[in-house]
């Protein structure tokens, strides 16, 4: 990962996971984000499977923005503006997934859930160094 150092020396909240963490739950996230949009393609047809897989889409780009903006550009204020539209795009993709078809929905959650929990971490990592 980019400038581990200038992560290391930021303070940090008092619930960030240890480093190994992050190594450990993304790759099963992608995995899980991965067969839900599998699902959804094999389920959905027509305007409904375009306008899911639009959203994944639109959320997964924002995911993958995220690291160069903090961990590149160190802008944390910047970071955590953009992980809240990601988490505004997810919690749609979430609900539309949930809608078309319930186990791609709860496939969906645990990251839904993880997002939710960076939101919490950047919102504080930006508190905690002015």
């Amino acid at each position: 990962m980019q400038n581990m150092d200038w992560y290391h020396a930021l303070v940090k909240p008092a619930l960030t996971p240890p480093d190994a963490w992050f190594g450990i739950v993304w790759p099963v996230l992608y995995v899980m984000m991965a067969l839900a949009l599998v699902m959804i393609l094999v389920k959905l047809s027509g305007k409904e499977r375009v306008y899911a897989a639009a959203l994944f889409l639109i959320q997964l780009g924002l995911n993958f923005s995220w690291s160069p903006l903090f961990f590149g550009a160190q802008n944390i204020a910047g970071a955590l503006a953009l992980i809240i539209v990601l988490w505004v795009a997810l919690s749609a993709t979430v609900w539309c997934f949930f809608k078309y078809y319930k186990p791609a929905g709860w496939m969906m959650v645990p990251y839904w859930i993880w997002t939710s929990f960076a939101v919490y971490l950047n919102w504080g990592i930006w508190r905690l160094n002015p």
